[in-house]
């Protein structure tokens, strides 16, 4: 009996660690193996341009949200969008005041997903990562009754890359223009083709084949060419979510399908996140028509 139980313990233990291995290869960073740098070549991607969705994504008005509305009352966020005469004109207003609230720093997390506490925190001193600029903008944008989502960015080898493989910006939907728009409150930037606003695809598309397009960049914190070769390696995988629901540690154990990834044609799927967690819990698409619904 003794025996018995000796054997199905060890039979957890090894079961326990080949789960660990197959969800964390480098076991939440106690490892170090992988690519030293990031994949900087830009590629030239395929979409599918024609099929119809497949994907339903959902996006609603999250103005009147207590912690939203808090969130505009204690930074007089309409007060802060004083003579914008566009939908335009306000989201580059909120990106630039993100943008000026902190300096970047990859390394600090905030204890809370929360713009008022993190841009409280922001007022003491702390700086954080380009996922704090994205949930802040998100929150504050959403506060005003625009559909804002968050959109993963990741460079072609995201799964062995040690560090570094992934960037967090934003798209909002602007009404009048029936389009999603591409913004980056990190670095204050939107960009723009003959006047019209991009979204990322066409961001990537423009820095891929050397399309002469323009960024706007309020608080001069970069150029278009530092900006474009910064950027363009990460414009390979594009994901979001499809119900704005954020991923847990179960939903991680589980593979719930909660983002939808965008991925060139015939491109593989990324297995892991820089190898520190596996990316099971996205839903693949090729279509343009899946990743970006008109509102």
């Amino acid at each position: 009996m003794f025996k018995k139980a000796i054997i199905f313990l060890l039979g957890l233990v090894l079961l326990f660690v080949g789960f660990s291995f197959w969800m964390s290869p480098r076991l939440g960073g106690l490892l170090t193996f992988g690519d030293a740098a990031i994949d900087t070549n830009i590629h030239i991607l395929h979409f599918d341009t024609l099929s119809p969705a497949k994907i339903a994504l959902s996006y609603e008005d999250k103005s009147q949200d207590t912690n939203l509305i808090r969130l505009r009352e204690t930074y007089q966020l309409d007060t802060l969008l004083h003579g914008c005469n566009s939908a335009f004109d306000k989201v580059i207003k909120i990106q630039s005041w993100v943008q000026s609230r902190w300096k970047h720093n990859g390394e600090q997390v905030p204890e809370k997903n929360d713009a008022v506490y993190i841009l409280q925190e922001a007022e003491k001193g702390r700086q954080f990562r380009c996922v704090e600029y994205s949930i802040v903008a998100t929150q504050c944008l959403s506060s005003l009754g625009f559909n804002v989502r968050s959109i993963g960015l990741m460079t072609k080898n995201i799964s062995d890359v040690i560090s570094g493989g992934g960037h967090v910006a934003n798209e909002v939907y602007l009404k009048d223009a029936k389009k999603w728009v591409f913004i980056d409150p990190q670095f204050d930037v939107m960009a723009t083709y003959k006047g019209i606003p991009l979204n990322a695809i066409e961001l990537q598309q423009c820095i891929a084949h050397h399309w002469d397009f323009e960024i706007i960049n309020p608080n001069q914190t970069t150029t278009k060419k530092d900006y474009s070769l910064w950027i363009g390696p990460y414009l390979y995988y594009f994901t979001t979510t499809i119900k704005g629901e954020p991923i847990h540690f179960w939903d991680r154990i589980i593979g719930a399908k909660k983002n939808v990834t965008l991925c060139s044609k015939g491109t593989k799927h990324p297995a892991y996140f820089q190898n520190l967690i596996r990316i099971n819990n996205s839903v693949y698409t090729n279509s343009i028509a899946d990743f970006y619904p008109t509102l």
